[in-house]
């Protein structure tokens, strides 16, 4: 695993080799911590698909700790892409989800958006209106009225779940 974070480009390519053959969890934090450290290349994208197609449901855990993760905010918008792709749905986090969307750039907006539009259900209604709360403040934020497009329809569909609990 920490071959991952070489400067050898082939010891990096034989790690994401055993990653990818394993196919266990404990590949994923340094899997993302060699992401987050690694500039644009193909070992980069390479890491993307990996992470884009992790089917381990413990994966889930590991991205959301990740999103609360402050120092870690430069991957966000990554992560809740790899989310998308992973095909999870993080109802019971919607409040991790919207901070992240509403914390980050036009992609986190993007990305959280296509999050929330897959939530049918969130049980802790607590959780759903600090989503909510936190939607409803950055729409009043002037300084990130270029995302306000995305965050209204994110809004709708958390409204739209809290009404129809």
């Amino acid at each position: 695993m920490k071959d991952l974070m070489s400067k050898d480009e082939k010891k990096v390519k034989s790690a994401l080799k055993r990653a990818n053959d394993s196919g266990t969890i404990a590949w994923i934090e340094p899997l993302l911590e060699a992401f987050s450290l690694r500039k644009d290349d193909a070992l980069k994208e390479e890491m993307r698909g990996l992470l884009s197609s992790v089917k381990l449901s413990a994966a889930e855990g590991v991205f959301l700790e990740t999103l609360k993760n402050h120092e870690r905010k430069d991957i966000h918008a990554d992560v809740l892409g790899f989310m998308w792709s992973a095909g999870f749905v993080p109802s019971e986090s919607v409040d991790v989800i919207v901070r992240c969307a509403t914390s980050g750039d036009y992609r986190s907006a993007i990305e959280g958006l296509t999050l929330i539009e897959q939530c049918q259900l969130v049980e802790d209604e607590q959780t759903l209106l600090e989503a909510i709360l936190t939607l409803r403040n950055a729409l009043d934020c002037k300084e990130k009225s270029e995302v306000h497009a995305l965050y209204k329809p994110m809004l709708e569909a958390l409204i739209y779940l809290e009404r129809n609990q």
